[in-house]
């Protein structure tokens, strides 16, 4: 089940005290919506969404803290929450999973959050449903999703750092390229070559992931960025993360105004 079918068909989710029907997700789309508002109100699990509405355009989605040891998406998700954009609608989850992230933890209490999506069914737990309703609400055009891995693709065991991984639609594959390839020139020092970002294999939907869902029940452009911990500071990997949003939405007509 594709795109608007299975918007409809997940309507009866609920958000915290929203109504995620696309019927008033519709509304939502035609009225500007408020600055922020928050979604599973009064909960462990309670956090905001950041909205910057600049009337016509594409809508954008970027989530940071689906795994709450990765601070890097988090911080970096939070920055952009304070981004002025020239046109359309920049929606930030920043701190999607708020309990694991107090505990500095990669899983909450239910396992692993981005493994609670699977593509064509509903999400399993309160909180991917909350997060999904986001989506169905916002109805984005592109999703970035901000992570961290331990080590870097290709060099160590089961890690995924320095990678842009895109989803199967439109021109994300190439659009992902062009990104790794400017941070590579921009930001990544001649003396690292290991941390050069590379492009992954494209996401389809195959796996229960948040991200693998938007492609699978939506078929859209959507990205998975991963930097890593290996020999990279904290603050580093905010910059990189920073700059690979910024690139990435540029690319689907969502530009930053540089005061901001």
């Amino acid at each position: 089940m594709r795109r608007r079918a299975f918007l409809a068909a997940a309507g009866a989710l609920s958000v915290g005290g929203l109504s995620a029907s696309i019927a008033n997700s519709r509304l939502a789309v035609q009225t500007p919506p408020d600055p922020a508002y928050t979604i599973l109100s009064g909960t462990k699990h309670e956090t905001e969404v950041f909205v910057r509405n600049r009337g016509d355009g594409p809508t954008a989605l970027v989530v940071g803290g689906m795994h709450g040891d990765e601070k890097s998406g988090y911080r970096a998700a939070t920055a952009i929450t304070r981004w002025q954009v020239s046109g359309g609608t920049l929606v930030v989850l920043p701190k999607a999973n708020q309990a694991a992230i107090r505990a500095n933890r990669r899983e909450g209490e239910n396992g692993d959050l981005n493994r609670k999506f699977p593509t064509g069914e509903t999400p399993e737990t309160e909180l991917a449903r909350a997060i999904w309703g986001v989506v169905s609400r916002h109805d984005p055009d592109v999703l970035l999703d901000l992570h961290r891995s331990i080590g870097i693709y290709g060099y160590h065991e089961s890690s995924v750092g320095q990678v842009i991984w895109p989803t199967d639609a439109g021109r994300a594959s190439d659009h992902a390229k062009r990104t790794a390839e400017r941070l590579n020139d921009a930001v990544v020092p001649w003396s690292m070559p290991l941390h050069e970002f590379r492009l992954g294999g494209e996401i389809t939907g195959s796996r229960p992931m948040l991200v693998h869902k938007f492609a699978g029940d939506l078929g859209r452009p959507g990205y998975i960025f991963e930097t890593t911990a290996f020999l990279l500071d904290l603050g580093t990997r905010v910059r990189w993360t920073k700059r690979a949003a910024e690139e990435l939405l540029s690319h689907h007509g969502i530009e930053r105004r540089r005061n901001s």
